[in-house]
């Protein structure tokens, strides 16, 4: 099994390295703009992201996708990372509010609070417990008909091929976890029980190479 970083390891990592995060968007900007296309944002109440990071993806949402009176609650383990975010996200205040928390340990949100929850590379940052005990709350904290829109790294693109880069991705990640931050590529439809989801879209993407998911899904 691949090695993951502990919650303080990652909180470490991203406090140190958060003034380089936007430059991830040579992988993520694409994946992240199917997931605006398939979320139905303009629909949205209430808006959680966990892992928000920089705020970039909160920032998007806010300015161009999400009603005037959608709210937005952002949650992430490292302060650098907030610190970032709130100076992004003043302009939204007080309907864009930001919080420290350790996702690994699930959501202090109040059951059925949200009707979107966003994660975006959040995933293949955990273990596979503390990714089950994710879902199971952020199961618990949608509304009936809320829905989950994820994005994350994976191996293979929707007809089964194995890109060079996310094979390397990964070997890279296996032997030194620290040097990509821990990400390593999940399948995130696997990790769905189908007793508690319906899944609404599915698609990969795979700019330069390195082969993201994408994923919405309703809550059952």
């Amino acid at each position: 099994m691949s090695p993951t970083l502990t919650p303080a390891q990652a909180r470490q990592h991203y406090d140190a390295h958060a003034h380089k995060q936007d430059a991830q968007g040579w992988y993520e900007d694409s994946a992240l703009e199917r997931l605006i296309a398939l979320g139905d944002f303009g629909t949205a109440d209430d808006v959680l992201e966990v892992g928000c990071g920089t705020g970039k993806f909160a920032t998007t949402l806010l300015r161009e996708h999400l009603p005037a009176h959608a709210t937005y609650i952002g949650v992430d383990i490292s302060p650098a990372m907030l610190a970032r975010a709130g100076t992004r996200l003043q302009k939204y205040a007080p309907r864009a509010k930001l919080r420290p928390g350790d996702v690994s340990l699930g959501l202090t949100s109040r059951d059925e609070s949200a009707d979107r929850i966003i994660a975006t590379y959040l995933f293949d940052l955990l273990s596979p417990a503390h990714s089950k005990l994710l879902l199971e709350h952020m199961h618990r904290v949608l509304r009936p008909g809320g829905m989950i829109c994820l994005a994350g790294l994976t191996l293979e693109k929707d007809d089964g091929d194995r890109t060079i880069v996310s094979q390397l991705w990964a070997l890279i990640q296996r032997r030194w976890p620290w040097i990509v931050g821990g990400c390593r590529p999940v399948q995130l439809k696997t990790m769905l029980g189908d007793a508690q989801w319906e899944v609404l879209a599915h698609e990969t993407v795979a700019p330069r190479g390195l082969v993201s998911e994408v994923l919405v899904a309703k809550k059952v």
